[in-house]
């Protein structure tokens, strides 16, 4: 048995059960134990997802070509902050500056970096990556520093915070109980068992259920208090700004659909498969659900955010101005064949709308000075945010 488990079976065996969100948190965030608190890679090939940047470094080019836009609107301020979290070892940022370098865009000497990663390992290395850019890359600011001019990347960071697990009960308070985390008896397995949620969580999981509709008899869901209150400190990120999440997810009505949702969406990912296993090997697993983006919306403008866009990667790509990079892999003085078959696989599923391509984008912009409502212009819209008129295939 892991340390890991070890440890959550301790907790279970004080307070006789623990939400899942519980589980979660100690599974994944455990210092020095958990799934993403330990030295092994768990994106990537080699890893048991992948997420766009790991395909390829075009995502990172098109969010480039939007924090330029940004900077431009803003009246070129300095520093600019990229401020991301979930960075991982920085392959979306480090792409992004890879494209300011190459189009030698004034951007990247006003550049600051400020990144949130549980694993310090992961931050070693993107640290030592940025020091190998020209004049030692740009500066690498504490994640907590008063908020400045830039913009803020999650990229698959909300599916990953930690989420309770409720089902539809008739006969309970408010019509749910939450499937909590136990240790059977007989088997001496992890399992489910459901009850009332913790003392003081009610209040937290309410608000947030509140427009749901009933849950049917059985029914899971997923509710994230933790992407909510993440959602609504956004605004406190940036002086002006935007502010752009990509995940997958659904508006909250979609993920209460009894006649497509009955079972919920949280899914463990290794070894690039998924199951709905939740509870084995925990440490060794990735856990996820889908995004509520209904509630990510609201909690990020209840955070003073105002929400400009609502798109999907395939069209963010599309509408980003990326044709150069598309061009420059095919065919520009550096292009390789094998340059041009990873592009053509990775498009394949950044755009297709049943894989990658579908997976929801969402925009706000931050402030309210002139520089700030001119990123809000839906006449003249910031670079990702329009529709796209053909695909970028």
């Amino acid at each position: 048995m892991e340390e890991v488990e070890r440890r959550i079976r301790e907790e279970i065996q004080r307070q006789g059960s623990v939400s899942f969100a519980r589980f979660m948190e100690r599974a994944t965030l455990e210092p020095g134990l958990g799934y993403y608190a330990t030295t092994q890679r768990r994106a990537g090939r080699s890893g048991d997802f992948m997420t766009a940047p790991e395909l390829h470094p075009i995502l990172g080019a098109a969010i480039a070509r939007l924090a330029a836009a940004t900077w431009e609107r803003l009246g070129r301020p300095a520093p600019f902050r990229w401020r991301e979290f979930g960075a991982g070892e920085g392959t979306l940022l480090l792409a992004a500056l890879d494209y300011l370098i190459r189009s030698d865009h004034p951007l990247r000497s006003a550049l600051e970096v400020a990144v949130t990663e549980a694993n310090p390992h992961r931050l070693a290395e993107l640290s030592a990556a940025l020091k190998r850019f020209p004049a030692g890359g740009p500066p690498l600011v504490a994640a907590g520093s008063p908020p400045a001019a830039g913009i803020v990347v999650a990229n698959e960071f909300a599916d990953a915070l930690p989420f309770h697990i409720v089902v539809g009960r008739s006969a309970a308070p408010g019509g749910f109980a939450e499937r909590r985390v136990t240790v059977d008896p007989v088997t001496n397995a992890l399992t489910w068992v459901e009850g009332p949620p913790d003392p003081g969580i009610v209040d937290r999981l309410t608000p947030l259920m509140a427009d749901w509709p009933p849950l049917a008899e059985g029914q899971l869901a997923e509710i994230s208090p933790a992407t909510a209150e993440w959602a609504a400190t956004l605004g406190a990120e940036l002086t002006e700004g935007v502010v752009l999440v990509l995940d997958y997810g659904r508006e909250g009505v979609d993920l209460r659909d009894p006649s497509s949702r009955m079972a919920g969406t949280a899914l463990a990912y290794q070894g690039h498969r998924a199951t709905a296993d939740l509870l084995s090997e925990p440490g060794s697993r990735d856990l996820t659900a889908h995004v509520d983006l209904t509630l990510l919306r609201k909690a990020a403008q209840t955070g003073g955010l105002r929400h400009v866009a609502s798109t999907t990667q395939a069209r963010f790509l599309a509408s980003a101005g990326v044709d150069s990079e598309v061009a420059r892999s095919r065919a520009g003085a550096e292009a390789t064949l094998e340059g041009a078959i990873a592009l053509r696989s990775a498009l394949a599923q950044l755009m297709d709308p049943r894989r990658m391509g579908g997976f929801a984008v969402e925009l706000f912009v931050a402030g309210r000075s002139p520089g700030a409502n001119a990123l809000a212009d839906s006449v003249s819209s910031l670079p990702g945010a329009a529709a796209p008129n053909r695909p970028l295939v």
